[in-house]
């Protein structure tokens, strides 16, 4: 490998920073361009002079047919049945699984002190004796 080759775009003085060669080669390069660019107030001039009057019609139009079209698809798909479903007649399509055997022991609430098919019967009434204590030996 070559180590000592020099640079062909480097300038006259190659002893300068390398900052200093860049801002060079990127002036260059600056002026290389504006050769070529055009002016910006003939740029400017020449797009405000360009009538858009019709670009502003063509969007206008555009928009009025897309809700046109919006307007006549909804009524092509609206029901012919004006009923509306209530959410209380919705069913889940996994409801069935919710039904276990035994649902109604479930479902229901216990009545404490009565039972269905039974009868009390009273008690004697019976006088109540005195309590007598009695000693065993």
């Amino acid at each position: 490998m070559n180590h000592n080759r020099t640079h062909s775009n480097s300038g006259p003085s190659d002893n300068s920073s390398p900052d200093e060669l860049l801002r060079r080669r990127f002036a260059g390069l600056r002026r290389e361009e504006q050769q070529w660019m055009p002016e910006f107030a003939t740029t400017w001039a020449r797009k405000t002079s360009v009538p858009r009057l019709w670009k502003r019609w063509f969007a206008a139009a555009t928009c009025a047919l897309i809700a046109l079209a919006a307007l006549l698809w909804m009524r092509s798909t609206k029901h012919q049945n004006n009923t509306v479903a209530s959410i209380t007649e919705w069913k889940a399509p996994t409801d069935f699984l919710l039904e276990t055997p035994g649902r109604e022991l479930l479902r229901t609430v216990p009545e404490i002190g009565a039972w269905r098919g039974y009868t009390p019967v009273p008690l004697p009434v019976t006088r109540s004796s005195p309590a007598r204590k009695q000693v065993l030996h």
